[in-house]
């Protein structure tokens, strides 16, 4: 299993699975180079120019900030295999700041604007003792392309930290979500450029690496965690019983994984993934970061832990099972 790392391809099935890397004793996942994958807090897209899907994250976890930046790899599918383009922000391309660099640069965002045409990227922008708190705006003619960056803000005139961006498959208006201060959340929609946020429209008490998505059916749901730094704790599921954003009324389903550690996880971005084979139905992927646990060096060893939703037949329940690994055509079958 070390071999395959990430993607483990069984010619007889044809399976694409998954390995999530819940401690030491996992496999890292590896690029078609061979290489470790280094694309941390996770942003995923699905480009509509070719249907391929663009991983964006942070880069390898050192402690030199001068060497931090976004970067991107590309595949077919979720399960990979993995192609890595490099950096496509690096520390250099921030500029204007006001304020000397380097750089902490986390949880970057990248959303398709249908009228602009342009890869729009949102990141946390911080200075070394996160007192800077600023969202850092760049922008992309490709996906895979270097994206230029734009500029920094406290959007809606906000401190902003842990953040993320939000694309309603529904009615095609996008979201700014962010923990504003570290007081409390708040989610603002972003104007139709993308480049700038245009109030706060609702608000919950404070919570970290929050990740929205949206059922057919119209619900919303945040998967979320609390404010532990580095170290992973039980994750918040929440339901909204209100039909929009402006007034989502959160209702709490508690922990889906019903581990105290949520399985060394904090939660970064969630995906609808639709198989290839038209008899399995779309899910939601549960993306997210084992920041410390990971390897025997723990941030630097930083690995992936990704796990389909499972929306159970009492039309309530949802959760999130242990699996040593699964197939993306196939999510809840055995392997």
């Amino acid at each position: 299993m070390r071999a395959a790392a990430f993607l483990a391809a069984a010619a007889s099935t044809a399976a694409l699975v998954v390995v999530p890397e819940f401690n030491d004793t996992a496999p890292h996942w590896t690029d078609t180079d061979g290489n470790r994958i280094e694309a941390h807090a996770a942003g995923m897209l699905q480009s509509p120019l070719d249907g391929r899907w663009y991983w964006y994250g942070e880069s390898k976890k050192t402690n030199d900030l001068s060497t931090h930046g976004v970067s991107c790899y590309s595949a077919d599918t979720v399960a990979g295999p993995w192609t890595n383009h490099g950096l496509v922000l690096t520390q250099q391309q921030i500029v204007g700041t006001g304020q000397p660099g380097p750089f902490v640069v986390e949880r970057p965002k990248v959303l398709f604007n249908n009228a602009t045409q342009k890869f729009v990227m949102w990141f946390h922008l911080d200075d070394a003792n996160y007192k800077y708190r600023r969202a850092g705006v760049a922008v992309s003619a490709a996906p895979a392309a270097a994206f230029e960056y734009v500029h920094a803000l406290q959007p809606d005139g906000i401190p902003s930290l842990d953040m993320s961006l939000f694309l309603d498959p529904l009615d095609g208006q996008a979201y700014f979500i962010r923990s504003c201060d570290n007081k409390y959340a708040g989610i603002s929609r972003l104007a139709p450029d993308f480049l700038n946020t245009t109030g706060v429209i609702s608000t919950h008490p404070v919570f970290e690496g929050m990740a929205l998505f949206r059922l057919p059916n119209g619900t919303f749901y945040i998967i979320t965690s609390h404010l532990t730094g580095w170290n992973p704790n039980p994750l918040m599921l929440f339901r909204a019983a209100g039909k929009t954003l402006d007034d989502p009324q959160w209702v709490s389903l508690g922990n889906p994984t019903g581990d105290g550690t949520s399985f060394n996880s904090q939660p970064t971005y969630v995906v609808r993934y639709t198989p290839k084979d038209a008899s399995v139905a779309p899910y939601f992927i549960y993306m997210a970061d084992n920041w410390v646990h990971a390897g025997p060096d723990g941030l630097i060893d930083a690995g992936y832990i990704w796990l389909p939703f499972n929306f159970h037949d009492d039309g309530v329940t949802v959760s999130l099972e242990k699996r040593t690994g699964w197939d993306i055509n196939n999510p809840f079958g055995a392997l």
